[in-house]
C-alpha cells in the first residue's frame, strides 16, 4: 500500500474495506461492493470508468459522484467524459496519473487544488483505487476525497 493512506482514517477505511473484498492475490472489483457496507464514505467516494479506445489511451467516464465531491468540484458531471470537464492541460497531467494506476494496479494519492471561477479555492486530499471485475484487468477506478479548506 502507499504511505498517504495514513493521512485520513477515510483513506484507510476505504483501503482497508477493499482489501476485505479482494479475492486472494487479485484486485476487488465493482461486484465485490456493497454501499450498504460503507453508507459512511458514499459522499466522498467517486467512480470512473475505464472506457477502452484502442489503439488510442483509455477514456475516463465518470459514473458516480458524491455529494461531497460535487461540493469540492463545483458540478456534477455524472455521465461526462473526464476529457469533456478537464481542460487540456488539467486532462493531461490527470489522465496520465490514471495510466499510471491502469499499469500499476496500486491506489494513488493527490493534493490539488480546485479553483473554480466565481468562488473560494478547494483545496483536496484523495486516493484512487484500482478495480477490476475479473481481478486483473482494471475497468474502474474508485476515488475518496478529503476537503482540507475552502
Amino acid at each position: 500500500m502507499i504511505p498517504e493512506l495514513a493521512r485520513h482514517a477515510r483513506f484507510q477505511r476505504l483501503a482497508e474495506y477493499l482489501a476485505t473484498k479482494a479475492p486472494p492475490g487479485r484486485l476487488p472489483g465493482r461486484p465485490h461492493i456493497d454501499p450498504l457496507e460503507i453508507p459512511d464514505l458514499l459522499p466522498f467516494l467517486m467512480l470512473l470508468d475505464v472506457v477502452p479506445q484502442a489503439p488510442a489511451p483509455a477514456r475516463y467516464r465518470i459514473r458516480l459522484v458524491g455529494t461531497e465531491v460535487v461540493s469540492i468540484q463545483g458540478a456534477d458531471h455524472t455521465g461526462r467524459f473526464t476529457d469533456e470537464v478537464l481542460t487540456a492541460e488539467e486532462g493531461a497531467s490527470i489522465v496520465g496519473n490514471y495510466e499510471e494506476i491502469l499499469r500499476s494496479h496500486r491506489p494513488q494519492y493527490r493534493h490539488g487544488t480546485v479553483a473554480t471561477p466565481g468562488r473560494e479555492h478547494i483545496v483536496y486530499e484523495r486516493v484512487a483505487f484500482p478495480l477490476a471485475a475479473d481481478g486483473e484487468h482494471v475497468d474502474m477506478l474508485l476515488f475518496v476525497f478529503v476537503r482540507l479548506s475552502g
